[in-house]
């Protein structure tokens, strides 16, 4: 069984010390950043490359789903692949061919924005929990840990792989120290 971390909206605030928790601790996760934040924080995506992360793409303005006509989905999808290239590019690492991308709210039942993934031929990353920790205000870092661990425990007795996704921003910029540290506490317990 694989347990593997995944975090939506940054970067943000909150990148920095999330990446320091995750270095302290041989941890390499998965980041789908939004391009309205990477644009200014492409150092931090950078940082993100070198120290082995991937660099994912959750659009550029975080939309809801039908509210962009295809054409500009597919032009903030096209602006972000951009933007995170251009981070692996400054940390010196080659950007691989495909770059994972996971739609705002997921991908919905009758989701229109489907059709935008086949005409892009890009495959959806889901998740298998997705925690409150963007929520206001976020659950206690504690809270967040368990829930974790009641997640990985009911996976692991189902024979499931687990992919969470967090948050470690926001499209306004909010940051997440509950979830740093929930990941830094749920980190020290699989020690």
């Amino acid at each position: 069984m694989s347990i593997r971390l995944s975090f939506d909206d940054g970067p943000g605030p909150s990148t920095p010390p999330l990446l320091d928790v995750l270095h302290a601790a041989s941890c390499e996760a998965t980041f789908f950043l939004l391009g309205q934040n990477l644009a200014g924080a492409l150092d931090v995506a950078a940082r993100m490359a070198r120290e082995g992360h991937r660099l994912g793409n959750h659009t550029h303005s975080h939309a809801r789903p039908g509210a962009l006509p295809d054409d500009v989905l597919i032009d903030e999808i096209e602006a972000t692949d951009a933007l995170i290239r251009e981070a692996y590019r400054r940390a010196g690492v080659p950007a691989p061919d495909a770059i994972p991308l996971r739609l705002p709210y997921g991908l919905m039942p009758q989701d229109n924005r489907a059709g935008v993934l086949a005409r892009l031929q890009r495959e959806h990353t889901g998740w298998t929990a997705i925690l409150d920790d963007w929520q206001r205000p976020a659950p206690s870092p504690q809270a967040l840990c368990d829930a974790m661990c009641a997640h990985v425990d009911a996976s692991a007795a189902q024979h499931r792989d687990v992919l969470f996704c967090m948050h470690d921003g926001s499209r306004h910029g909010e940051a997440r120290p509950n979830t740093v540290e929930a990941v830094r506490l749920f980190l020290n317990l699989r020690d």
